[in-house]
């Protein structure tokens, strides 16, 4: 069985397609898997680092003004979706992730006449994923509300990698981990792979005023960004591998709302605020919802006045251990495909199904 995954542009994309590979290779040991991306992605760093080959495809985003390199999108696409059709016609099964590299990746799979499978993780489903599932792919989501949108998806776990599966490290040796003070509360801020420009001033801004705050921020800035000078309460980090320590370590973390940062911060429970960044369909602020009215976690718009209510909500919870605790209590109340670790195999098993 040959396998190809169709994921790129963020670890949003590519850490579930690495879960589900890695569950894959457990499952079905003779399995040839491999998986097609962009030079300039963050697959280009992560997919080699954990020994499987990459097949490259042009980085070409679906254009969203008008420009001269808009009206040139076309023929570039046809090019390669060319390149995409002699790369997946080598394999048994597609799957993707959403995101351009995976609507190319379905559209090569569907007119080569290879079996697809693809995994939407947001509550609302984006354009490339609603496109596959209508031309015949095997969908799975994780939302309720996503499969209102695409009826027939299997509702499934969104796949998460191994670390994330276990039990989490006692707080204290996280906390070790990372250099933090055992004896503070921990804030982490995190805003994914590329990371959050709004959320890295405010925090840039909290740590320059010189007082000493009462507790401790483990802060990942996003790769490209430029890390500030750490102290003994601070801890500034371009991209954080151990995402499964970094979240035992907190008792309160900022983020944005994509999915795959949603569903981890679920899996351990962690209070959170959310503050979504509103752009495609307005995917994030959907994917906080579920928390959000169960109270496990608070949503911030942005706005001109975010960083005066961020650092108000800060400074009330991590002051009240009792409504921290009911915040972690409340993530019980989720849908088990919103807080479930078994998303990789279930993948897995629905891969092996549809090569057979």
């Amino acid at each position: 069985m040959k396998v190809l995954f169709a994921a790129g542009g963020s670890a949003g994309h590519v850490d579930p397609a690495l879960a589900t590979a890695d569950a894959l290779n457990e499952l079905s040991p003779g399995v040839t898997i491999a998986f097609m991306g962009t030079k300039e992605g963050i697959e280009s760093r992560l997919v080699p680092s954990e020994n499987y080959p990459l097949m490259t495809i042009e980085k070409l985003p679906f254009p969203r003004q008008i420009s001269f390199s808009a009206l040139l999108w076309p023929f570039r696409a046809l090019a390669n979706l060319r390149r995409a059709r002699r790369i997946v016609r080598e394999f048994d099964v597609v799957v993707g992730f959403g995101g351009y590299v995976s609507a190319f990746g379905m559209f090569a799979a569907f007119l080569q006449h290879v079996p697809r499978i693809v995994h939407e993780a947001n509550a609302l489903p984006g354009m490339a994923n609603r496109l596959s599932a209508r031309l015949g792919a095997v969908a799975a989501v994780s939302y309720p509300r996503a499969k209102q949108i695409m009826r027939g998806a299997h509702l499934m776990a969104l796949p998460l990698r191994k670390n994330l599966q276990t039990t989490p490290m006692d707080r204290s040796a996280a906390k070790e981990f990372f250099g933090a003070p055992a004896d503070l509360p921990t804030v982490l801020v995190i805003g994914g792979s590329l990371g959050a420009r709004k959320l890295n001033t405010i925090v840039s801004h909290l740590v320059s005023q010189g007082r000493e705050l009462p507790y401790a921020i483990i802060h990942s800035l996003g790769h490209g960004a430029e890390l500030p000078q750490p102290s003994a309460r601070y801890r500034p980090l371009s991209y954080i591998d151990r995402m499964d320590v970094a979240l035992a370590a907190a008792d309160l973390v900022i983020s944005r709302a994509g999915a795959g940062a949603v569903a981890q911060i679920s899996r351990f429970e962690v209070p959170a605020i959310f503050i979504p960044l509103w752009h495609g369909n307005g995917e994030q602020g959907a994917n906080a919802a579920p928390a959000v009215a169960l109270g496990a976690a608070i949503l911030l718009n942005e706005g001109e006045d975010l960083e005066d209510r961020l650092l108000m909500e800060m400074s009330r919870l991590m002051g009240d251990t009792t409504e921290l605790s009911k915040m972690r209590s409340a993530y019980v109340g989720l849908p088990e495909s919103l807080r479930s670790s078994l998303g990789a195999t279930e993948m897995a098993t629905q891969i092996i199904a549809q090569a057979r």
